[in-house]
């Protein structure tokens, strides 16, 4: 078993060392893999005066290249859901770039059609050719209507308290990455206090040898059409627990639940879902940081 010596310490991203990263196919608690996952992805757990949110995400590997995050700035709580392709270090890298530049956008305030613009233009020159992300958002901003964009995502599940219902909404485009162009665009969502939206990655709703994409989408509508009273810590673990029945685990899976609330309850302690890290550095010198150390893995994986 070969270890590949090259270590991580990325002070603006809270990777500071780790053990170096041993090659098995078992997933390692202390390895560095796993370290990266933990500091990009922890679990979240959200609380605001708009909505809450729960969700976590299950790598396939060490690392993975799923990504789910929420941030609360001023009047907007932007949650979002990001897929790399591929399994591993390097979706793991690119996972870190794209939570990187998609943080540093919306601390900017930037409208979302805007930051998918700017994510699509920079990403081809800093990935292999053959990578891309998927990429979801929902922007909640004090009224009654959410802004949602996607690209190339699994579809948004949202559930209606007042009708029990659920609605997909999906915006068909393509994945970040793959062309140098602009002109995402993003749909206005209606919703009520007590609606659940959930956003999830493809590794939650294919999850059998031959998957069926409809059919998982009807999995996750089921469950949570039959507990929507339950509390969204208590629904993620349902819909993990459902997948634990599909066996064994293929991708990476990662769900986010957000639950509008009553704007006349007051919650006077909301949580953040974990501290913000703001650097002094531009965007333009950690992607050039992720970019040389991609290149050094690379290289390191290639003489093994």
């Amino acid at each position: 078993m070969k270890s590949i010596s090259k270590m991580i310490v990325i002070p603006e991203l809270g990777i500071f060392s780790g053990e170096p990263l041993k090659q098995s196919s078992r997933r390692k608690r202390n390895s560095l893999g796993s370290q990266m996952q933990s500091t990009l992805v922890p679990p979240l757990s959200y609380t605001g005066t708009q909505v809450e949110a729960h969700g976590r995400s299950v790598p396939k590997d060490d690392v993975g290249g799923d990504l789910m995050d929420l941030v609360a700035n001023a009047n907007n709580v932007t949650a979002y859901v990001a897929d790399v392709s591929g399994h591993g270090l390097r979706a793991g890298v690119l996972m870190g770039m794209v939570k990187t530049a998609v943080r540093y956008g919306l601390l900017l305030g930037q409208p979302l059609t805007r930051l998918l613009d700017d994510l699509n233009r920079v990403l081809p020159t800093v990935k292999e050719p053959n990578m891309y992300t998927t990429f979801a958002a929902l922007r909640f901003n004090g009224s009654h209507e959410a802004e949602y964009v996607s690209a190339g995502h699994v579809p948004l599940l949202h559930y209606r308290h007042n009708t029990r219902d659920i609605t997909r909404y999906c915006v068909p485009q393509l994945p970040l990455g793959l062309i140098a162009e602009d002109g995402y665009t993003s749909t206005k969502i209606q919703f009520q206090a007590g609606d659940i939206f959930a956003m999830v990655t493809d590794g939650i709703v294919e999850t059998s040898e031959e998957p069926n994409y409809d059919c998982g989408l009807d999995r996750i509508t089921k469950l949570l059409r039959n507990n929507a009273d339950a509390s969204l810590r208590d629904l993620t673990e349902l819909i993990y627990a459902d997948l634990a029945d599909g066996g064994k685990q293929r991708d990476d899976e990662t769900a986010l639940l957000l639950k509008a609330r009553d704007e006349k309850v007051v919650d006077p302690r909301p949580d953040a879902p974990f501290p913000i890290r703001e650097s002094a550095k531009n965007t333009a010198i950690l992607e050039s940081m992720w970019n040389r150390l991609l290149d050094d893995l690379a290289d390191d994986l290639s003489r093994e």
